[in-house]
């Protein structure tokens, strides 16, 4: 692909750079003229409206400013928002009401050395914008602040110079480095391993179904190495599962089933609306860029999904060569609220070295798809009789 810019005589030299979010970003080299000074380089655009829509503000950025002390929030209107430790979660946590996000939401570049290591940002009801901010090593959250009616104010504070631990045990370098955002991602074959047992057979019987691929549309969910975003890495193991269940007999209902935005409550309503028997929820993990050496597979439950979850949990053990971490109970909102069986798988960390490369490959992720279609289809034959 070529890119041409018409600029005058006078104009600084340009740079490109992949963004972490996603696309290309152009920028010029140097100093910008005190005239252009806030404003983005004059290339075409389309008009983006100032006024909340829908009596909604609009969460349009999120920035790092003032040597790296604030983390920025920015809207098109009224902000009103409230603020807590998640500590289940190990994230502070901002609560913005009446918002929504913008088609694309612009934010930060993180860096080794930024302030925070994670941020996620999503849209928790119709209502609410909900956003995750998990700070770095040696850094301390402080408070939140009304900049203005239009902009919050995270302040961030380092606590001291961070240095390496010297009682940690080192990761050794990967065999080779890490490639492009557009180069495929060689991934080893897999150890020779047993034959795989057949999948079981289910009992007759209507069996209702929702898979629910997490994330999508201006919901990119998790980025990881070389930019890849966890939308597209678990929306295909998604429709293979609901595939290999609809070949089984069982009737399957995808919460999306191509890349658009759903939000957390309309998942958890279609599946209670449908009457569904399971509620099974796919996606990808993440800690930090800066820890490659975390890998492995989890699955949550909240209540009644205990058993479905520890089923769904040893199949892909059976079957997949990944880190075993455990399954475990959290109050993520779709198993909450939710009223049947309902688990969350995360098949894997797009930050991990070892999970990364596994899931940038089509077989890897049949494989996954495979292994939890037969953890669900176990399920139902013991259960749904």
């Amino acid at each position: 692909v070529r890119i041409t810019l018409n600029v005058s005589k006078d104009s600084p030299d340009w740079q490109a750079s992949f963004s972490r979010f996603g696309g290309l970003v152009l920028l010029p080299k140097g100093r910008i003229n005190n005239s252009n000074r806030g404003r983005s380089p004059q290339v075409p655009s389309r008009n983006v409206s100032t006024r909340p829509t829908n009596g909604k503000t609009t969460i349009e950025a999120l920035e790092l400013a003032n040597n790296n002390s604030q983390l920025l929030i920015r809207a098109n209107g009224t902000l009103r928002a409230t603020s807590s430790w998640n500590r289940a979660a190990g994230v502070y946590e901002i609560r913005i009401a009446n918002a929504q996000l913008a088609e694309q939401v612009r934010g930060p570049q993180l860096a080794t050395d930024s302030p925070v290591s994670r941020l996620r940002i999503r849209q928790d009801d119709a209502q609410t914008v909900v956003i995750q901010v998990q700070p770095a090593n040696g850094v301390q959250i402080e408070r939140l602040n009304q900049a203005s009616d239009r902009l919050l104010a995270l302040q961030l504070r380092r606590l001291r110079a961070v240095l390496p631990n010297s009682t940690s045990i080192p990761v050794p370098p990967p065999p080779r480095r890490i490639p492009s955002p557009r180069a495929s991602i060689p991934v080893p074959p897999p150890p020779r391993r047993a034959p795989l047992p057949r999948m079981p057979r289910v009992p007759n019987g209507r069996t209702l179904v929702v898979i629910d691929p997490g994330h999508g549309g201006k919901d990119p969910g998790t980025i990881g190495i070389a930019g890849v975003q966890e939308k597209n890495v678990i929306l295909p193991i998604s429709q293979q599962v609901a595939q290999i269940l609809r070949q089984k007999g069982i009737v399957v209902k995808m919460t999306r089933n191509r890349d658009y935005f759903v939000s957390l409550q309309a998942r958890s309503q279609m599946a209670n609306r449908s009457g569904a028997n399971l509620f099974v929820s796919i996606h990808a993990n993440a800690i930090n860029l800066s820890r490659p050496d975390v890998n492995g597979l989890e699955t949550y439950y909240y209540k009644s999904g205990r058993t479905l979850a520890q089923i769904i949990h040893r199949n892909i053990l059976r079957r997949v060569n990944v880190n075993d971490r455990r399954v475990r109970r959290a109050r993520f909102y779709v198993l909450r609220k939710t009223s049947m069986p309902a688990v969350l798988v995360e098949v894997g960390f797009l930050t991990g070295r070892d999970d990364a490369a596994k899931l940038a490959s089509p077989n890897y992720r049949r494989q996954m798809a495979g292994a939890i279609a037969s953890g669900i289809l176990e399920y139902i034959q013991r259960y749904r009789r």
